[in-house]
């Protein structure tokens, strides 16, 4: 760690990116990282990420550390994807989810977070493509992508995890359901369904037991479709879902590929949720670049 730079976005989570941004500075140089050259960069959508990559380049830039949740290591994953292989990755969290910090075990408080970097233990991940985009944690269709897509930045912020709830019974009484048609790998599957789930990780939502056989680094996708939402059956089945084998419940079907393309049959707009964020509309192509990064966590 000689050139690092560090990436916030003032637009999500809590908007205190800068302000972390200075602390994590602050506390390496107390740690003793006094030769470290930092240079903070604000990004977001009205930030021109080439300018920023070529900004790392000229600086010779070895670490990134990204502050914010999914959406804002999506987005900075996206930016620097060509110059990954030669670059570290440090999350501070500071997103209203942080999936993929929790996948990872990475402590959500400030100093617990900016010791892990410091301490400098690696891991290499997956992260994946989805037409031109890019996925590190969750994709969803269906009436999960439809509930995220009618709430606001404001609201996450003000209502947190409650004002998803709401949204969801909202739309699930409306029982709208998703022609699709779905090849994963060698497999495919076509019919109606109202929930496609497709993960990289354990977890979903935060929620880091949702699927006991997926971890970050195992280069597939792992698909959960539901063709109906039925709150009964799976109140019944509620310890395999505790459990982490929502694969071996009846009615669910579940794949696995690292290649994944899904249409849309008979819809005119099918919308998808990525990492917390609207992403493209079907069809779309989703292929896994296996260990395709390198990011500090804590050691085992």
């Amino acid at each position: 760690m000689e050139n690092v730079m560090i990436l916030f976005n003032e637009t999500s989570g809590k908007d205190k990116g800068k302000e972390l941004a200075e602390q994590f500075v602050t506390y390496a140089k107390e740690q003793g990282k006094t030769d470290v050259h930092f240079l903070l960069e604000q990004v977001g959508p009205d930030c021109d990420g080439a300018k920023t990559v070529e900004k790392a380049k000229k600086e010779k830039i070895d670490t990134l550390i990204f502050i914010g949740g999914d959406g804002t290591i999506n987005h900075n994953i996206a930016d620097f994807k060509n110059e990954l292989p030669h670059l570290n990755v440090g999350l501070l969290p500071g997103g209203t989810v942080n999936n993929m910090a929790k996948v990872l075990t990475i402590p959500t408080k400030f100093e617990e977070a900016a010791d892990v970097i410091l301490a400098g233990h690696t891991r290499k991940i997956d992260y994946g493509t989805i037409n031109d985009q890019v996925i590190v944690s969750t994709m969803t269709i269906g009436i999960l992508a439809d509930t995220a897509a009618r709430i606001s930045q404001e609201d996450k912020q003000k209502y947190g995890k409650l004002i998803f709830i709401r949204n969801f019974f909202k739309l699930l009484a409306k029982k709208k359901r998703y022609r699709l048609e779905i090849t994963a790998g060698k497999e495919q599957w076509q019919g109606k369904t109202q929930l496609v789930t497709i993960t990289m990780t354990n977890s979903v939502g935060g929620y880091t037991n949702f699927d006991d056989s997926a971890s970050p680094d195992d280069g597939l996708f792992h698909l959960t479709i539901l063709p109906k939402l039925n709150f009964f059956k799976l109140a019944f089945y509620l310890p395999k879902i505790i459990s982490g084998k929502i694969y071996d419940i009846p009615g669910i079907k579940y794949l696995t590929a690292s290649e994944v393309m899904i249409k849309s049959k008979g819809e005119k707009k099918v919308g998808t949720r990525v990492d917390g964020d609207p992403s493209e509309d079907l069809p779309i192509q989703m292929k896994v670049i296996k260990r395709g990064m390198t990011v500090f966590v804590p050691a085992s």
